[in-house]
């Protein structure tokens, strides 16, 4: 009679103590941990802006190259030679500069929806938890066989609710780690180096080029207009060629670099993540959770007895 009023009673103390955390964990929707939820905030913020930089200087490079191949058109059949060399000195930085651009759209598309999913965990994942812890308060005043696997899969349901609530926010800390440490620095140099061939790329747009108006009214200009303007648009190619192996290397580079954050940071990590905290959940916690909060059916028949 003893060991069954301790069992009530212990029984009672972990609804109650249940119930409790469910009203608290309810209320607590949006609430952010210091420091692991601050880390999350600013991660993805800063890696999306970044990104969104880099975007932006590829949209300025790729509308260069679009007025530069549009005036080239300008010269045919008047200089058609010239207009060559310009197609074959853009088309590599513009092939870069798409291919950059897809990479970047895919990195800041992933970076958002992991920000959305963070987002809606911080908010969803303490009602939900609270509704299932909840149910194992109720549950537990129950002991049959069907109720303690249902409590087992509620457990589970839990733990999985719970590790994914604080994955993302873990997974942004080694992010935060990897991006200070590795990519920073290297991003930032390939768009310094970027930066510099733009300026001298840029000069291009200011070239005004000889139109071609016919024959009889390229004939009337004068032949010192069709000179400067040829050696102007010769010296603007010429600048295009020289940094174009510095543009398309350092295009490659920033591709290079954003494809390992997108593997890395956006795939990799946030998986490993919740695979290890799912491990160590297993191993250290559930088992000695479930057996202290769910009696054995084995042990309720030798109280009983």
């Amino acid at each position: 009679m003893l060991n069954r009023d301790n069992l009530l009673r212990h029984t009672a103390i972990k609804s109650i103590i249940g119930i409790l955390l469910c009203v608290a964990l309810f209320f607590s929707s949006g609430v952010q941990i210091p420091v692991l939820d601050s880390t999350a905030d600013t991660y993805f913020r800063d890696s999306i802006s970044k990104a969104g930089i880099s975007y932006a200087t590829c949209r300025v490079i790729n509308a260069t190259v679009s007025i530069i191949k549009e005036s080239s058109l300008e010269l045919e059949p008047a200089g058609i030679g010239l207009s060559l060399a310009v197609g074959q000195a853009v088309d590599p930085i513009n092939d870069m500069v798409e291919r950059l651009s897809n990479v970047l759209v895919m990195s800041i598309t992933s970076l958002g929806v992991q920000e959305l999913t963070y987002e809606i965990s911080l908010t969803l994942a303490p009602q939900i938890l609270s509704v299932f812890l909840f149910i194992l308060s109720i549950l537990i005043w129950f002991k049959n066989d069907r109720v303690f696997k249902l409590q087992k899969i509620i457990m589970s349901i839990f733990i999985i609710v719970s590790i994914a609530r604080f994955c993302l926010p873990v997974s942004s800390i080694a992010n935060e780690f990897l991006q200070e440490h590795f990519f920073e620095q290297k991003i930032l140099e390939a768009n310094e180096g970027l930066a510099h061939g733009i300026a001298d790329l840029d000069k291009l747009k200011e070239v005004t080029l000889p139109k071609y108006d016919g024959f009889l009214e390229t004939i009337e200009n004068s032949a010192s207009y069709l000179k400067q303007k040829s050696i102007d648009f010769k010296k603007a190619v010429a600048i295009t060629v020289e940094n174009r192996d510095i543009i398309v290397e350092n295009l490659l580079r920033l591709t290079f670099l954003y494809v390992g954050i997108f593997v890395i940071q956006v795939l990799v990590l946030p998986l490993l993540i919740f695979w290890i905290l799912v491990r160590i959940v297993n191993s250290l916690f559930l088992t000695s959770t479930i057996t202290s909060m769910i009696p054995t059916h084995d042990s309720n028949e030798t109280h009983n007895g």
